[in-house]
């Protein structure tokens, strides 16, 4: 059987990041804003914060960041400069639809991009 789903692109990645933030977040809200803060704003707590750290590491292919690192990301633009960094980097990959459609069925939602 050939995968026939296609990879994201480098654009895509923000919003895709911004997104999964979101739908993991604890305290739900419908749109993400970069200055958005994990703890206070979306009521982020330890447990919520590795189940969100495996979820982009599973996704885009990343090794596990440093305990240090980790504790620096605090708004939701954090989170998706770091991985953009890392991509940028050549770490880890871009993500296909099938792959991006599974973690979102986890949560009872489709991937949809935003139309540009």
């Amino acid at each position: 059987m050939t995968d026939s789903s296609t990879v994201i692109d480098s654009g895509s990645v923000e919003e895709l990041v911004s997104r999964l933030v979101l739908l993991v977040a604890p305290q739900k809200n419908e749109h993400s804003e970069p200055e958005q803060r994990l703890i206070s704003d979306l009521g982020y707590h330890s447990l919520a914060l590795a189940e969100l750290a495996f979820t982009l590491e599973d996704l885009f292919g990343l090794e596990p960041l440093p305990p240090e690192k980790a504790m620096s990301l605090e708004s939701v633009g954090d989170v998706t400069g770091l991985i953009a960094a890392e991509l940028d980097g050549g770490a880890g990959h871009l993500p296909n639809d099938d792959d991006i459609q599974l973690i979102f069925a986890r949560y009872g939602v489709e991937w949809a991009p935003q139309a540009a």
